[in-house]
């Protein structure tokens, strides 16, 4: 027969009781109470019979005087309550309209317990965590409801996140969505490894969100929170202000600020990681939307922007040594719609950081490592790329482009590179005619208007890879050089002038002033044969300057514009004193202009394919 303690005996008096009269089993445990206020299993029966009448504020008295009195005895009693304490935690984690019957009524009976008590009730809870997740989660919930607290809790919770990054993901979701928040609204004082810790995961955190992202409102939001972060825990160290987040403003905007920074920075730079953190930051930022801005969909097509050689109007390109710039040569980079016009700043101020980041060894240690971790391999990759064009370091663009598998996009960097080199050989022509027979079907907008450029230094273009602009390119190369032989020889032969008219046609009405060169210099010679004319002269203007000649007011000019048809080729001369070359002249010419609206990018791209012997021999024979 089992012997109850006068304890068990009151208890189960109360259970019978429950079940015939509410009424009496309260008196029970009124009275049992009464005489024995400090036993657990008494209290806690009182608790139960409140909670199984739905009575918030009654349980909640119960709760608290459990917690307030039994909190520091054996471990026994505590797994007893930790059942009761774990369904109240989860229940207050929960949207309380969303909750089921009793997570409804932990989270009413919680309102009814003591600020003190919540907060002891959160704490104990926390320190008796079988893990270092579970114990992370009640910190955070204890302080979401005591905002007070954050000093004292929020270091070694912020420590034990950063640690556990590596091993769970959840650790990391914890940190970034709901640890940072609360610090951000109250900083506190941290250790400068801690906040560098944090830094770098939330750095890679956002960067791969980034990637993620296509909606531009969506990577505006991850800006402005790293932007947030840094600034907030830069703070907590003492950093100097930096410039908030406006994706309005020029990036030139902050590459000023930067520099202001490292100019009041100690005497050794490295020792201040505020300018790896912004310099880094300022990297990604103007380097990701670099990246954007180089590619753009034209005609429902995604076309790709790349970094070339321009062309200066004047001497031709000079040879570039492998070096780089010259000291303090200005780089003048064109971009053409929809090409953002930002884009050049991006890419100069992505370059301004990386040389910063680069600038002594610690600094370039301790960026490689962030770099490391971040998921931007390919970004970096396209940047050292172009970062090589822009400083004119020809060795390094070879020795990239050596790497990379034979595409379209590298036969015009090759191209650009011999441009830049000041050697267009027979490989260089080699390439264009490579590039011109595999050139994509996408004709683009139109044609460019500023692959030469005019200010003293570099000239630099962002080139769309279409049909269009990419003919334009190369046909624009071969331009350059015949322009030289002509300016240098003017005795240069009718084949030379021809060819000449046939590519200055493409940038026309750009190249009308030299066409007037080649024009005048006909005039003078009063002599010129060029079979290809009913071939590939198709510009109207062009045209009419031929029956301009045709019909000069002075000294008779002799044209040769067919191939022969006879032992004896036709002579079309001014005076047309055969009739049956006048009626042959007026054919071509009636011919020709009925072609005038032929696709002008289509046909030089053909000429130079078709006819590239001959053209081979009028650009580099001497």
């Amino acid at each position: 027969m089992d012997v109850f303690t006068e304890e068990q005996y009151l208890i189960s008096r109360a259970k019978s009781g429950l079940l015939k009269d509410p009424y009496e089993a309260k008196a029970w445990i009124i009275t049992a109470k009464t005489l024995y206020p400090n036993d657990f299993g008494i209290q806690f029966e009182a608790y139960k019979l409140e909670k199984s009448e739905n009575n918030y504020e009654e349980a909640a008295k119960c709760f608290s005087y459990i917690v307030i009195t039994f909190q520091n005895q054996s471990a026994d009693l505590w797994n007893e309550l930790s059942v009761e304490i774990s369904n109240l935690t989860a229940a207050l984690r929960r949207v309380p309209e969303g909750g089921s019957g009793e997570q409804d009524f932990y989270f009413k009976m919680f309102q009814h317990i003591s600020s003190e008590v919540q907060h002891k009730i959160l704490l104990l809870t926390a320190n008796h965590s079988e893990s270092n997740l579970d114990h992370c989660r009640m910190i955070l919930l204890l302080l979401k409801r005591f905002p007070q607290a954050i000093s004292t809790h929020i270091p070694r919770l912020l420590e034990t996140l950063v640690q556990g990054v590596a091993t769970n993901p959840q650790y990391r979701s914890m940190l970034i969505n709901e640890t940072l928040p609360l610090v951000l609204n109250r900083p506190v004082e941290l250790s400068s490894d801690l906040v560098h810790r944090i830094l770098n995961i939330c750095l890679e955190h956002y960067v791969q969100q980034l990637l993620k992202e296509e909606d531009d409102k969506d990577k505006t939001e991850c800006w402005r929170k790293i932007f947030e972060i840094v600034e907030t825990l830069g703070s907590v160290l003492k950093w100097e202000a930096f410039l908030p987040y406006n994706r309005s403003w020029s990036k030139e905007v902050y590459w000023q600020k930067l520099i202001k920074i490292v100019s009041s920075a100690p005497p050794k730079p490295s020792e201040n990681k505020q300018i790896l953190f912004w310099g880094s930051v300022l990297f990604i930022f103007s380097l990701q939307e670099y990246i954007d801005n180089i590619s753009h969909k034209i005609h429902d097509a995604e076309v790709s922007y790349i970094l070339v050689e321009g062309f200066r109007e004047g001497p031709g390109p000079k040879r570039r040594s492998s070096d780089g710039l010259p000291p303090n040569e200005p780089v003048k980079i064109a971009v053409n719609p929809p090409c953002n016009q930002e884009t050049p700043n991006c890419l100069i101020t992505a370059a301004h950081c990386w040389q910063l980041l680069h600038s002594n060894e610690i600094l370039q240690m301790d960026f490689g490592q962030l770099l490391m971790n971040l998921p931007i391999t390919e970004w970096v990759n396209r940047f050292l790329l172009d970062l090589a064009v822009y400083l004119g370091r020809n060795d390094d663009i070879h020795a990239n482009l050596q790497a990379q598998k034979d595409t379209l996009d590298k036969q015009v960097r090759l191209l650009s590179l011999s441009l830049s080199q000041g050697n267009i050989n027979g490989t260089a022509f080699n390439q264009i005619v490579a590039i011109l027979t595999d050139l994509p079907a996408n004709p683009g907008p139109d044609y460019l208007k500023n692959l030469c450029g005019v200010s003293p230094g570099r000239h630099l273009v962002l080139l769309p890879l279409t049909r269009k602009a990419i003919t334009q390119y190369c046909t624009k190369v071969l331009v350059s050089v015949l322009k030289q032989k002509v300016l240098m020889d003017s005795s240069c032969s009718s084949a030379i002038l021809g060819n000449l008219l046939v590519l200055l046609q493409l940038d026309w009405p750009l190249e009308t002033s030299f066409a007037e060169t080649i024009f005048d210099i006909i005039r003078s010679r009063r002599n010129f044969t060029y079979p290809l004319f009913s071939s590939y002269i198709i510009n109207v203007d062009m045209i009419e300057e031929f029956m301009f000649m045709w019909n000069p007011q002075g000294e008779e000019i002799r044209l040769e514009l067919s191939v022969p048809q006879a032992p004896k080729p036709h002579r079309i001369g001014t005076r047309g004193s055969d009739k049956g070359v006048k009626e042959d002249f007026k054919g071509i010419i009636k011919q020709q202009i009925a072609r005038s609206g032929e696709e002008i990018d289509v046909l030089v791209a053909q000429f130079i394919v078709q006819e590239g012997m001959q053209l081979v021999q009028s650009i580099f024979d001497k």
